[in-house]
């Protein structure tokens, strides 16, 4: 086997010792394995770095140059989405997914069902997946041909408000875009479950029956799928 060419930084420790085990890994030991793993992951996070530098620089010179209206977003505001993308990738893939992204949604009253979640990422990119250069694509409104349907524009007023400092802007409390981003979901969230219940406005009303019933279908199918996964623990122990 081609330990050279093997990727395993998509392998946990555990994952690895296990190939040792079972797929003739028998030549090259479990530390030896973690430390190629380590390598790769090293390797990755400088070619991001300098890729982020590159581009900083190319936006440098063309504001030098007067060529503002060039550049996408100025440092601030990309650190800022970074930061955002950063939270909404839990695992560190560099992307965000389904599982990323379906309680964000469903909370903003984008998507109603994991389904409605799949069908938002695949207009986007057709892998399922979401990374950094194509998050920033949606929120500029220039993903193929510059036509959205209303829930992508919904992502992208979403996220401009967020950078603009406008999220919660009319209500009594507007939301503050330095807090964490789960915080910014689970505050918006809370915000439409209270519309659902109180809310004097009808459109309003409406909206958050619709989070109110897709949030507890989605907390209903997690708990189901805890408890599935209890079972078969148990099942296993007996």
């Amino acid at each position: 086997m081609d330990y050279d060419n093997m990727d395993f930084t998509n392998y946990s420790n555990e994952q690895i010792g296990e190939m040792i085990k079972t797929q003739g890994l028998e030549n090259i030991t479990y530390e030896e394995l973690i430390a190629k793993k380590n390598k790769r992951i090293k390797e990755f996070y400088e070619q991001d770095s300098k890729l982020v530098k590159q581009e900083a620089m190319l936006r440098h010179w063309l504001l030098k140059r007067k060529n503002k209206h060039l550049i996408d977003f100025n440092d601030k505001e990309r650190s800022q989405l970074k930061q955002y993308f950063n939270s909404l990738d839990e695992d560190g893939s560099k992307s965000i997914g389904i599982d990323e992204l379906e309680e964000p949604l469903i909370s903003l009253g984008i998507a109603e069902s994991r389904e409605d979640v799949k069908k938002l990422i695949y207009t986007v990119d057709d892998d399922g997946s979401i990374e950094f250069k194509e998050f920033l694509e949606i929120i500029k409104n220039k993903n193929g041909d510059g036509k959205s349907n209303s829930k992508e524009t919904m992502v992208i007023d979403f996220f401009k408000d967020m950078i603009n400092g406008r999220l919660g802007h009319g209500s009594n409390q507007p939301i503050n875009k330095n807090l964490p981003f789960s915080l910014i979901i689970s505050t918006i969230r809370r915000q439409k479950l209270l519309d659902a219940l109180m809310a004097n406005d009808p459109k309003k009303k409406e909206e958050g029956e619709k989070v109110m019933k897709a949030y507890g279908k989605l907390i209903s199918q997690r708990r189901a799928q805890k408890n599935d996964g209890s079972i078969q623990g148990s099942k296993k122990r007996i």
